[in-house]
């Protein structure tokens, strides 16, 4: 386990070097230098537990102390995707930051951030991943404030509240798994709690905490104020892999239930199912609203996470049937993270050479960062779906799981399987939307010179394309290498099913083609009837409810005046 305790420490204790030096290129090397170290560490995990089983570190019959790391396939796979996304971001920034100021914090707290992040995916309890949790949310929040407008303060103030309050959720949590008789381990199930009730409110809790990370509704609404505030790289990296730890820990959560073999919450399933549903389509109407470029990719960063939690929750309703659900998930929480991140740094490359974020200002800049609309638009076919891409592989995955939870009958699974195919049909249109009113046209907004592509921002877009086309083009050698490991560490079982499973047969392109064809017509009507200029009144957002909410309990709380 020192490889896993080194992916911790190493980072972070380079943070305090980092802070030390003055000199911008330096600093950008060396924090370059500790993310790609960082990523090697993470493929010799990966490989350290190639064969199965799990690799514990603790201090013996020291209580919960005896697993204080835990390694196994998903926890390394986590582990190398968040590793990667991240060096690929430090290339990116070694250009992209020099146009900031005061880059200094920002490279300390991107390298405290990454032994953090990584903290939470190797800790053998949930204690730990609280710890290293709420160090991360700390550390994330000095992004979303970095340009200190009020704008930014406001996201700022917003996340570090929801940040907060999941720290609060999963620590109460925490108490309860000990009154229900369960130790908080990572990666076993608690197969008898001696008292149910504690047990199940300890789980509500969980969901809660990670929920909030995750982006889940109702719990969402500090993605769309962070990402747009935030530097692009920063905007990346929260938006491609901290979201993801709210996903590892419903994953977590899932197996802690033993994927509801048990029966002790029989319905966490179906909670997670309707609420990923309505998180994925409410996430993509919104972002089919959006004007402003890194507003819209929040908003598609709530609708992915929804898919993903509704891989979780289908898994949890088919109980030992659940293979394609879960391997969906964990396979389209490692796809989201090379799209989105490709997609946030494309964006970045546009906002840096024209200063302009509003796709209704932007046209015509296939000319002037032809590069950049390549490496988009394969990021762009990626998360609608397209055959040949990522994104088609982890979601026929993921359709697969939720038709076999329709197959039992159940109204709210039917509905569930329709509105995954209606969000990906908007999915299609938001990204010909993106792509269209940026690239193509005419130019409304001039570029300015000797700012936008160059070799280090091109590498780290190309990074991701590559492993994009490599899991979409290479299925079997994704799934044998990476996804199915990481699906029996979850302890899932009837993994089988996967290894005869042809992603390419006529009637799965075909209907993904259908799909896509659909969401070119949605754009085109929307474009035309100007549905996508609809302003929703206030009142009618999460937001207004959620301040509405906060005002009202503040109220209570506050003594009365002359008590």
């Amino acid at each position: 386990m020192f490889w896993s305790l080194a992916l911790i420490l190493f980072p972070i204790l380079c943070a305090a070097a980092a802070a030390k030096i003055n000199e911008r290129r330096t600093e950008s090397l060396f924090a370059i230098a500790v993310a790609a170290l960082t990523f090697l560490g993470s493929v010799l995990n990966l490989y350290l537990v190639r064969s199965g089983g799990a690799h514990t570190w603790g201090i013996a019959s020291w209580g919960i102390l005896g697993s204080i790391l835990r390694l196994d396939s998903l926890s390394a796979l986590f582990s190398l995707f968040s590793s990667f996304v991240w060096l690929a971001a430090g290339i990116y920034m070694h250009s992209y930051m020099r146009y900031e100021e005061q880059i200094a914090p920002f490279y300390t707290y991107y390298l405290i951030t990454l032994g953090a992040t990584q903290g939470i995916f190797l800790a053998g309890n949930f204690i730990v991943l609280l710890l290293f949790f709420e160090l991360m949310s700390v550390t994330s929040t000095v992004w979303v404030r970095y340009h200190e407008n009020p704008e930014a303060e406001q996201a700022g103030d917003l996340y570090h509240h929801l940040s907060v309050a999941a720290g609060v959720f999963m620590g109460t949590a925490v108490i309860l798994l000990y009154l229900a008789g369960v130790r908080p381990q990572v990666g076993l199930a608690a197969i008898s709690p001696t008292r149910t009730l504690p047990f199940i409110w300890a789980v509500l809790f969980l969901i809660a905490a990670f929920g909030i990370k995750a982006g889940m509704f109702p719990l969402h609404i500090w993605l769309p104020k962070a990402h747009p505030v935030a530097p692009t790289p920063a905007s990346a990296l929260l938006s491609g892999i901290l979201i993801k730890t709210g996903a590892y820990g419903l994953i977590r959560t899932g197996q802690l239930v033993n994927w509801g073999q048990t029966d002790l919450i029989p319905w966490a399933g179906t909670l997670l199912v309707v609420v990923g549903s309505i998180t994925m389509l409410l996430g993509v109407c919104l972002a089919l609203l959006q004007g402003n470029a890194k507003r819209l990719l929040a908003y598609h960063s709530i609708s992915q996470m929804g898919y993903i939690i509704l891989g979780i929750g289908s898994a949890l309703f088919l109980k030992d049937n659940g293979a394609f659900s879960i391997a969906g998930a964990v396979l389209h929480s490692l796809n989201h993270a090379l799209f989105k991140s490709s997609l946030f740094f494309g964006v970045g490359i546009i906002i840096l050479g024209t200063g302009e974020a509003d796709l209704y200002k932007l046209g015509g800049l296939w000319k002037a960062f032809p590069l950049t609309g390549i490496m988009m638009l394969i990021a762009a076919l990626g998360i609608t779906g397209a055959p040949g891409l990522n994104g088609y592989i982890s979601k026929t995955l993921l359709h697969h799981g939720i038709l076999e939870a329709a197959a039992t009958g159940s109204p709210l699974m039917v509905w569930a399987e329709r509105i995954f195919t209606l969000v990906g049909v908007g999915t299609t249109a938001s990204f010909v939307k993106l792509m269209g009113l940026a690239f193509l046209g005419k130019q409304k907004t001039p570029v300015q010179f000797n700012r936008g592509e160059n070799k280090a921002l091109a590498v780290a877009m190309l990074m991701l394309s590559v492993a994009m086309l490599l899991i979409g083009t290479m299925p079997g050698w994704a799934l044998s290498l990476l996804v199915e490991p990481a699906a029996e560490s979850c302890g899932t079982v009837g993994l089988g099913v996967l290894d005869h499973l042809d992603f390419f047969t006529w009637p799965a392109i075909r209907g993904m083609l259908l799909t896509l064809a659909a969401g070119f017509v949605l754009f085109a009507v929307g474009m035309k009837t100007h549905l996508f200029h609809l302003q929703l009144p206030y009142w009618l957002s999460i937001d207004w409810a959620a301040r509405t909410l906060y005002r009202k309990v503040r109220g209570l709380l506050q003594p009365r005046a002359g008590q």
